[in-house]
């Protein structure tokens, strides 16, 4: 028999640490951005039902916090830019997995999905990297309204999710990449740089790795 019920529902608690970072596209060729990743975390609630004792579906509800950065510089100048990046989200992902039973314990389960996310709110940083100058302190560029009309990011974003689950009983550990599939960038803002008529695309990518405890509803 397997350790996964026929429909089984069960309900808890999903958090741990994730690494983000920002990909920008842009079509002005002496916009240069360097990507670097940087750490967050997340938590909330999962809520899993198995269709049957091979596959089912889950959904959560959490939290995500989420840093990135990125070196800039404009038409090959010496000087790189410092740049970071803050965002808070109310993450809903939606997911369809699929059981393989390692022994009558322990499961290993394939995931993937969309995931819909509101921005809640975010912070960013920029500061010359220029020893000659007093610009070497970070400058808080924007600090509230960063999802409003005004501001630098839309509201809404949309993703896809992948992923890996070791299940034992009620206790999972997940490992997962999550990518935004819309463009997160408000059409007016260039990252400090002095591009005109560019519109950057930027997208945000998430390595999470998960610790959830359920509890079986039926109980």
């Amino acid at each position: 028999a397997l350790c996964i019920d026929l429909k089984a529902q069960k309900l808890g608690f999903i958090g741990g640490p994730t690494m983000s970072y920002g990909t920008i596209y842009t079509n002005d060729e002496l916009a240069k951005f360097t990507m670097i990743p940087g750490g967050g975390m997340h938590l909330g609630l999962l809520f899993e039902m198995d269709v049957t004792n091979r596959w089912g579906f889950d959904c959560a509800a959490m939290y995500e916090l989420r840093t990135m950065r990125w070196g800039v510089s404009y038409n090959n100048d010496s000087i790189v830019n410092g740049f970071k990046r803050q965002v808070g989200y109310l993450n809903v992902p939606f997911h369809m997995y699929v059981n393989f039973p390692i022994n009558n314990e322990y499961v290993v389960s394939l995931f993937g999905g969309p995931v819909f996310a509101c921005g809640l709110h975010g912070q960013d940083w920029a500061w010359v990297n220029d020893p000659t100058v007093d610009y070497r302190k970070p400058v808080a560029y924007e600090n509230k309204d960063m999802f409003g009309k005004n501001g630098r990011l839309v509201r809404c974003e949309i993703a896809a999710e992948v992923g890996l689950a070791f299940k034992w009983n009620g206790l999972q550990g997940r490992i997962s990449y999550q990518h935004t599939l819309n463009n997160d960038n408000r059409s007016k803002y260039t990252f400090t740089l002095p591009m005109k008529n560019v519109n950057p695309y930027h997208t945000q990518g998430t390595v999470k790795l998960s610790v959830a405890y359920l509890f079986d509803l039926r109980k």
